[in-house]
């Protein structure tokens, strides 16, 4: 029997990964542990992903800060990023 190392790039898609993850687990080619804790690790990488002007954005959206001046809000938000300088 011939022993080698396969190299993966999973999908973007969650569902074709949980597809993709069972299929390796139904013909025994990694651990139920292995496919778990890989699922794991896909789920903690979305969840960091987010920036802090992100999760200000969405906390001042939730909480109705711009009372539909949200357009005006976002041009007046980008000019002052791109012309802060120190």
């Amino acid at each position: 029997m011939i022993q080698g190392k396969l190299t993966i790039d999973l999908p973007e898609s969650p569902e074709k990964r949980h597809k993709l993850l069972r299929i390796l687990l139904q013909y025994g080619l990694i651990s139920d542990k292995k496919a778990h804790s890989i699922e794991q690790k896909e789920v903690v990488n979305k969840q960091v992903k987010k920036s802090r002007w992100a999760r200000a954005a969405e906390r001042l959206k939730s909480e109705g800060f711009f009372r539909g001046q949200g357009e005006e809000v976002k041009k007046l938000t980008r000019d002052f990023r791109e012309d802060f300088n120190l």
